[in-house]
């Protein structure tokens, strides 16, 4: 009996480094994306730098519109990049007479911060970046969100009335569910998965001083008075399409669900590069107002 004892020791301490080695990958900084800039783009911008709720320093670009307007978007990046990125949609959104600010999360690119928390404390940075516009006299804008900046739009909604409409892909609507989804491409079974994603965001929690459970777009959708246009890859192996159905429902405000066939996870705007941009332009054209 003592040789069984010992075994199951040791898959006990298996499981929790494992566990203890998924929380480090989970919340480690992500370098900047591959240098890229507005200028190549035919953008004017002027770098900024503002500070979160919370008091670390962002850096980020702020794209006036070709002609004065207060009509501006905020482009919130994904987990796997900074905002270089996410340049492209900032190049639609110029051409279509709307203002661009683009930032990195802490943790991310060139901004401060040593941790990732998923939304937790993302929330701070975006409501920071509505800060910084209502110094410039900005107080209603639209959110253009990826994954992890869909998820922290939403977030940030619930909390702000500042935020008019938003524009969210891939959002991240129960973060262990997804988790336990990513550890099955490394060929982990999805029962083994989802226990190693609980303790993983346990222990990932402890680390950052929060509470990462808390961060599920599920718990504040209900809460959001802004218009949302959830956009959903059918090819996403991270996010269920009925996870972002129940999201919908759960949705008190004007919301539109969206099914881009054959995409994967933040893959939309390039499967259906055009119908993204039209739609990601007419919802904000719609919903954020037309002062001169």
């Amino acid at each position: 009996m003592s040789w069984l004892c010992a075994l199951s020791s040791l898959a006990i301490l298996s499981f929790f480094l494992c566990a203890y080695f998924t929380a480090r990958v989970l919340i480690r900084p992500v370098p900047p994306s591959p240098a890229d800039s507005p200028e190549r783009y035919g953008l004017p911008y002027e770098p900024v730098q503002f500070h979160s709720r919370d008091g670390l320093r962002l850096d980020g670009w702020w794209i006036p519109a070709p002609q004065l307007t207060k009509r501006t978007v905020v482009i919130c990046h994904g987990r796997e990049g900074s905002r270089e990125r996410e340049l492209p949609h900032a190049q639609t959104l110029h051409a279509a007479g709307f203002n661009v600010l683009m930032f990195d999360f802490r943790a991310h690119g060139r901004s401060e911060g040593q941790h990732v928390t998923f939304g937790m404390y993302e929330k701070d940075d975006l409501l920071g970046a509505l800060d910084f516009l209502a110094e410039r006299g900005i107080l209603q804008v639209g959110v253009l969100g990826f994954s992890l900046g869909a998820t922290t739009a939403i977030i940030a909604a619930a909390i702000s009335d500042r935020i008019a409409a938003i524009v969210a892909e891939g959002t991240v609507v129960r973060l262990k569910r997804t988790l336990a989804r990513r550890l099955r491409r490394y060929s982990v079974p999805f029962p083994l998965g989802w226990l190693l994603a609980a303790w993983a965001l346990a222990l990932a929690a402890a680390i950052t001083r929060g509470r990462m459970d808390q961060t599920d777009a599920i718990r504040w959708i209900e809460h959001i008075r802004a218009p949302i246009l959830l956009i959903h890859g059918t090819h996403d192996d991270l996010i269920s399409a009925t996870e972002i159905t129940e999201l919908a429902a759960r949705c008190s405000s004007q919301v539109v669900v969206w099914q881009v066939e054959g995409a994967a996870h933040h893959q939309a705007a390039q499967v259906a590069s055009e119908a993204f941009r039209q739609r990601m332009v007419a919802w904000f054209d719609q919903y954020l107002s037309r002062e001169a």
